[in-house]
């Protein structure tokens, strides 16, 4: 399950996609109501807690959604100075400058940011995207697969619809359901083999009935959990029965 914390950032990540989209300017799309009261509030909370950098993170958020790039770079910044290890402090800093085009600045923050929690799944994704965007593939690949098995729901559009926006995401998907699986160590030794698992998911019906179409009658039963998967050893007698083809995917 998405942990609360993620919320907020969906919401201000969802605001600078729709911003992005919008051309790139800061500022493309309305702003909530209410946000200058907010933010007038907000600066003298930080001014009285200057210590306080989860007040500055918060001034920054309130500070994009109003489109004051700078003004929420430098409270991100400052927030910074005081808590350094603080991983979302850089996760929010390096979207802000991905937003502004800073490419090579974003990926150093959100590297850190996952550098500090690696199982942030929102921070993995976005630094795979934006490494996508480079044309650093390989790496993109290695934390698209981290973010998915992180947290499986960021491969969900309803979840995530920046999904549209990679074409790597299938073959990251591929490794990360192949790594799952690799990982089942209390499963029997067949159910570690992706194909074998895809050919279980296809239900009874639909691999009989393309068993039929294909010419080849009645399907045999596959090995399952009530049944020991065939000796390799032994040749079948026979015409072979044709089998579904794998979707290769998760």
């Amino acid at each position: 399950m998405i942990r609360q914390e993620t919320l907020v950032r969906r919401i201000i990540l969802g605001f600078m996609v729709a911003t992005l989209a919008g051309g790139g300017a800061v500022g493309a799309v309305d702003a909530p109501r209410h946000l200058d009261a907010a933010i007038r509030a907000q600066e003298r909370r930080a001014a009285a807690r200057p210590a306080d950098a989860r007040a500055l993170n918060d001034l920054g958020n309130l500070l994009i959604l109003d489109g004051q790039s700078e003004r929420a770079e430098e409270a991100y910044r400052r927030a910074l100075e005081i808590s350094p290890d603080d991983p979302m402090l850089h996760y929010n800093l390096g979207l802000l400058l991905r937003q502004v085009g800073q490419h090579r600045a974003a990926i150093r923050e959100l590297k850190q940011a996952v550098d500090l929690d690696s199982g942030d799944a929102w921070g993995h994704f976005q630094l795979a995207m934006l490494l996508e965007e480079k044309g650093r593939n390989t790496r993109a690949v290695d934390h698209f697969v981290q973010a998915f098995l992180i947290e499986p729901q960021l491969a969900e559009l309803e979840v995530n619809p920046q999904l549209l926006n990679s074409r790597l995401v299938a073959r990251a998907l591929t490794v990360a359901y192949s790594e799952r699986i690799a990982n089942l160590e209390n499963a029997p030794r067949q159910y570690r083999q992706p194909n074998r698992i895809t050919r279980l998911l296809v239900p009874e019906t639909k691999r009989r009935a393309r068993a039929q179409e294909a010419g080849g009658g009645e399907v045999e039963a596959e090995a399952g959990v009530d049944e020991a998967a065939p000796d390799p050893r032994k040749r079948r007698k026979g015409k072979r029965k044709p089998q579904p083809e794998s979707s290769g995917g998760a």
